[in-house]
């Protein structure tokens, strides 16, 4: 397995706050000359080594980095099977990919057909990216952009400007991706990479940001301090990047007021999305543990007024992520709320308050 050393970016024990609520990065202050022994320590401390999901995580390690006495680290990644993964962290549900090279890192074209070419990264192409609709709904405004860079620029390019590059979960969306695309006259970049690097905790994450000059068959990497790119290299005693989630899920099912009741009793209370950054983290926890049934959060409906407020007294806001696009109608409504997985990504719906699921909590 292939391990990732990142450029010790945390100054001695506390964490940066710049990751947000829900998760921060650590360092510790301890040498490791395996990756196995540097995953037990972030494991006994914390939660894992340190998954990279996107440029923002990567430029605040790198800036953690210039802030500490430390040159590199180990990171969670590790060279596994080749495998398909969608830029966000969509499960790979459907696919019209057909790789020519199944042992080699390509990525995903969409051509005039709507079939999907296997083309190496570095090539230049138009792009496709997607946005959300504002109300938080499962409508997608798809954008082609007809700009030439190869498939790592373009993921960066839609999450600055966007959402993401698009992905596609049936043959409907395929269709729209395909007529929202006929101003190309080439194939245009998706958001599906087919590669060798994994993440030790689960993550799903098809960030990557590698010096190219280096051979990519070795099989550890650090991240550079002048650069923040990842380059490869033998193994090194390096000192473990742990990162710390503070999201719980229950072993066990129970009622949405029983669950209640075991966040506050044993945590500090249920979870409640206060941002967009939460949201994100918390569906990140739930695909690293491979959580597809309902799970309860914090989030109930007015029996009197018909709207719906969170338990630590937050509104409801318009990012949030409800199935079918709109928060239930008191009339119709369930008036206790879950997170489930419908078509690949985490969405809040109404259950009734007596059904028995998992439920997420916050940590201290």
């Amino acid at each position: 397995m292939m391990f990732l050393l990142v450029p010790l970016l945390l100054c001695a024990f506390p964490p940066s706050a710049a990751e947000g609520r829900l998760r921060q990065f650590y360092i510790m202050k301890q040498r490791s000359n395996n990756t196995s022994a540097a995953q037990s320590l972030c494991r006994v401390n914390y939660t894992d080594l340190v998954t990279i999901y996107d440029q923002q995580d990567n430029i605040k390690l790198q800036q953690l980095l210039n802030s500490s006495s430390f040159q590199q680290g180990w990171i969670g990644a590790y060279r596994g099977n080749y495998s398909l993964k969608w830029s966000n962290g969509d499960d790979v549900t459907y696919s019209r990919y057909s790789p020519s090279y199944s042992d080699q890192t390509r990525c995903a074209a969409l051509n005039a057909n709507g079939d999907w070419e296997s083309i190496l990264c570095n090539e230049t192409k138009h792009f496709m990216c997607y946005e959300q609709d504002g109300d938080g709904g499962t409508t997608y405004n798809y954008l082609l952009i007809p700009q030439n860079k190869n498939w790592s620029d373009a993921q960066l390019y839609c999450r600055e400007n966007h959402t993401d590059l698009v992905s596609i979960r049936n043959e409907e969306e395929n269709t729209l991706v395909k007529n929202n695309g006929t101003q190309s006259n080439t194939a245009f970049w998706i958001g599906l990479l087919n590669d060798n690097v994994n993440w030790r905790d689960g993550g799903p994450s098809a960030y990557r940001n590698w010096f190219q000059e280096f051979e990519q068959s070795r099989p550890n990497a650090f991240m550079r301090l002048t650069d923040g790119r990842w380059t490869r290299a033998d193994i090194n005693n390096n000192y473990p990047l742990c990162y710390k989630s503070f999201i719980h899920v229950s072993p066990a099912e129970m009622s949405w007021e029983d669950a209640m009741n075991y966040c506050s009793s044993q945590f500090s209370g249920a979870l409640c999305l206060e941002s967009e950054n939460d949201q994100t983290e918390t569906q990140r926890e739930l695909n690293r543990n491979n959580i597809s049934a309902p799970v309860w959060v914090g989030l109930r409906q007015s029996r009197l007024f018909g709207f719906w407020m969170w338990i630590n007294g937050l509104q409801v806001r318009n990012w949030t992520n409800w199935k079918g696009g709109k928060a239930p109608e008191a009339a119709l409504s369930q008036h206790c709320a879950a997170m489930e997985k419908v078509n690949g990504r985490y969405t809040l719906t109404d259950k009734d308050c007596r059904s028995t699921f998992r439920v997420v909590c916050e940590k201290n």
